[in-house]
């Protein structure tokens, strides 16, 4: 069995490493997928010509900075998650998980457990935490294969929109005022509270065997046995001069006689960064104390902004002082040039596959209508649901902005045919997170953080895609709610 899976995984890293472009160039082929398919399957509302230049301008161009405010975010989330792995307290933290496995098959096989776990709780922690754990365990683990642990790290992300802070689940236990559009529309009478959707039997199982039964067993078998078959990285290439609790301390500005000099001093007080450090975890501990007086549990009121929030003051006040936490955040800016550069392009993308003229009808909503028709007598829409947010993923990898294309399609198409509303969105849910592990957008971070390429873990990837998928289609047809 091992023998297959490793050849299955080696043919496809093959594959991979030949035809699939960085993933600068992939967002832009995508861009002119996107664009021909508009050209063609969007309704013109006037000449050819005009149609053309409108996609072009009202569409790509229209929708080219919907991302900056996300982009800000994700930038944030890598460089305080960063830091944050770079106290000593989180450093030790991960340092013990990483001694954990006694062989490289067993370190292999954690590194996704602990990236789900994390994916669960938020996406965004997942994908720093897989990042830096797979680093932490090819410095404990001399010549370990390097790509097929990041790839790990990455493939625990495919349980982020079952966890609890999926995307549409939390859109359906919100209220008109706070984004739910189909309670806008009218589409829904009532918000879908998370004990229908993310805590129902269907989806904690689903998450339990995904995450500490397949990944594992996958990546255990993945992994080679012949040296030559490995691709091990220096770890010395991941020290950093990190600043905490005994750590190398800054030296600029200080005078020959040693004296430190006022700025110095202020820079490297502990005082200072003891106030400012507390003072935020407080307004992060408020933050959910109030969500609790108005009924929104903790687990219901994670966001990026609060993550955030949390990881910068936490990462001050566990650094010891404000020289070093801007130490490690320079180091950690090197990381985040692929966001800044990459996500314009998606968000040019979603623009042209959300682009409709009055009259017309967008590519997305067009493919989920598509999709839904093969189902006409709803047993099977779920499976379908599932099947079209994986298709939209491609083109909108925004979980929160592909709902709002195929949301209204897919809830009224389960009405309609009287099949449960939550049930068929919790399988877009997992559709939109299960072709991420062939779509380089979530990849990035992670990518930034490990040094390595997509094409260095796509391969892998791959197999969890057909994997995840098989159980996915089964759970969300036949697992009960």
């Amino acid at each position: 069995m091992a023998n297959v899976v490793r050849r299955m995984a080696e043919g496809s890293s093959r594959i991979v490493e030949r035809f699939l472009p960085e993933a600068f160039l992939f967002a832009v082929l995508l861009t002119f997928v996107a664009y021909g398919m508009a050209l063609v399957f969007v309704e013109p509302q006037a000449s050819m010509l005009t149609h053309a230049r409108t996609i072009l301008t009202a569409g790509w161009y229209g929708g080219f900075w919907n991302l900056l405010s996300f982009a800000m975010q994700m930038t944030l989330i890598l460089m305080t998650g960063y830091a944050l792995a770079q106290t000593s307290a989180v450093d030790a933290l991960l340092a013990r998980l990483a001694t954990i496995p006694s062989s490289e098959r067993s370190a292999a096989a954690l590194v996704p457990v602990v990236a789900a776990t994390a994916s669960f709780v938020h996406w965004g922690l997942g994908l720093v935490v897989g990042g830096i754990f797979a680093r932490k365990v090819a410095q404990e683990i001399e010549g370990i294969d390097f790509p097929i642990v990041v790839a790990g790290a990455y493939a625990g992300f495919v349980v982020w929109h079952g966890g609890l802070a999926g995307s549409i689940p939390l859109v359906l236990n919100s209220d008109a005022s706070n984004g739910n559009f189909l309670l806008e529309a009218g589409v829904l009478d009532s918000t879908i509270g998370t004990a229908a959707t993310i805590f129902t039997p269907m989806n904690l199982v689903l998450f339990a065997v995904v995450a500490f039964l397949f990944l594992p067993a996958l990546f255990a078998l993945m992994y080679p046995e012949r040296e030559d078959k490995k691709t091990p990285i220096d770890p010395a290439q991941f020290e950093t001069a990190t600043v905490a609790d005994g750590g190398e301390t800054a030296t600029k500005n200080v005078s020959s006689s040693g004296d430190l000099s006022v700025a110095d001093r202020i820079e490297q007080s502990t005082t200072l960064v003891l106030v400012v450090g507390l003072s935020g975890l407080l307004a992060v501990g408020l933050y959910f104390f109030d969500g609790i007086q108005n009924g929104v549990m903790p687990w219901n009121n994670l966001n990026l902004n609060i993550v955030n929030f949390g990881f910068l003051f936490l990462g001050l006040l566990l650094h010891g002082s404000a020289a070093a936490y801007i130490d490690v955040v320079k180091e950690a800016v090197e990381n985040v040039w692929g966001i800044i550069l990459q996500f314009p392009f998606y968000a040019g993308i979603m623009g042209i596959m959300a682009y409709a003229p009055e009259g017309s009808t967008s590519l997305a909503t067009q493919i989920a209508q598509g999709m839904v028709q093969l189902s006409p007598e709803g047993f099977f829409l779920p499976a379908i649901a599932f099947l079209t947010a994986g298709i939209v993923n491609f083109f909108v990898p925004s979980g929160g902005g592909e709902w709002a294309v195929i949301g209204e399609t897919l809830v009224t198409a389960a009405k309609a045919s009287g099949t449960s509303v939550p049930r068929v969105a919790m399988a877009a849910a997992w559709g939109d997170a299960w072709t991420n592990m062939i779509q380089p957008f979530w990849a990035i971070p992670l990518l930034a953080i490990s040094g390595l390429s997509v094409r260095d873990i796509m391969g892998y990837c791959v197999l969890v895609l057909f994997g995840v998928g098989g159980l996915v289609l089964v759970a969300v047809t036949f697992l009960p709610m």
